[in-house]
């Protein structure tokens, strides 16, 4: 049980680890922190793992190198990375049921708002652009018929 937490530990220090190497830099450096907090924990077992496999049992103990392993080291990395794994798409599908809500007003930020407004008014400038070039196309139309006529008669 000891195993487990000592893995959750690393598995958190190179979480927020990532977290503040992300704020150090202009631009996110790490942009899956789940997976890349995993690292720390693969090189830790890799470490216990080598040091188990190559010194020699503690006196008096009845374990066999293959049980360490699998209880010491394999079983609380899988854990861990089921966890990590978990989390990583419990957060995706967060952030997909948030891009797919209808927000109203009221709950959307500004820059949001800004580009709506502008949207709106370059629209509302290209219709009266649109209606100004059809006067003028009637209004050419209706001198053209106009000179035909007083030509004909």
């Amino acid at each position: 049980m000891g195993a487990i937490f000592f893995y959750i530990f690393v598995y958190f220090i190179g979480y927020y680890g990532s977290n503040i190497l992300n704020m150090l830099t202009v631009r996110p450096f790490i942009t899956n922190r789940y997976m890349a907090a995993l690292l720390p924990v693969y090189g830790v077992a890799l470490t216990h793992a080598y040091v188990l496999v190559n010194s020699p049992p503690p006196q008096g103990s009845d374990v066999t190198v293959e049980y360490a392993l699998l209880v010491f080291i394999t079983m609380p990395v899988v854990v861990v990375t089921l966890g990590a794994a978990y989390f990583m798409w419990n957060s995706k599908s967060k952030d997909n049921d948030h891009a797919g809500d209808n927000s109203s007003d009221d709950d959307r930020s500004s820059t949001e708002t800004a580009s709506i407004e502008t949207s709106d008014q370059k629209t509302e400038v290209q219709s009266q652009d649109t209606e100004s070039s059809d006067e003028k196309l009637v209004s050419k139309e209706v001198e053209a018929s106009k000179s035909k006529d007083s030509k004909g008669t």
